[in-house]
């Protein structure tokens, strides 16, 4: 039997367009202790759509094409996320934070609370 571990360690903001409400993600995870990294761009309306896209990603980086074998559990591949229910509600909230943001930000007239939550969108970074 086969196993793949992933660990989900951080999320950080790239790059942003307010207008458009899309956003670059990095995702470092490590997949059996060793570190890896993915850069995906998000449309920040639906913060469930944006999870299970993260977790669907980070999962098919493992795709084997498994060669037929007499021995049954050499053909048993198991890939799962440590912790995958808590992250998946950790990263929710994360992502329904950001999401908020982002429509008010379109909102604001004042160029100083514009500039402020800006800054503050363009640094966020989530560490798990």
């Amino acid at each position: 039997m086969q196993k793949t571990i992933y660990r989900v360690k951080k999320l950080e903001i790239l790059d942003f367009k307010p207008k458009e409400s899309i956003s670059s993600i990095r995702i470092t995870f490590t997949r059996n202790d060793q570190v890896e990294q993915i850069v995906k761009q998000f449309y920040l309306k639906n913060p469930v759509e944006i999870v299970n896209s993260i977790l669907l990603e980070i999962k098919k980086k493992d795709r084997m094409i498994v060669e037929d074998s007499n021995d049954i559990l050499q053909n048993i591949y198991i890939t799962r996320i440590e912790n995958e229910e808590e992250i998946e509600e950790k990263l929710l909230y994360f992502f329904q934070g950001l999401c908020s943001k982002f429509a008010k930000i379109k909102s604001l007239t004042k160029a100083p609370d514009y500039m402020k939550l800006y800054d503050e969108i363009k640094t966020t970074k989530f560490i798990l």
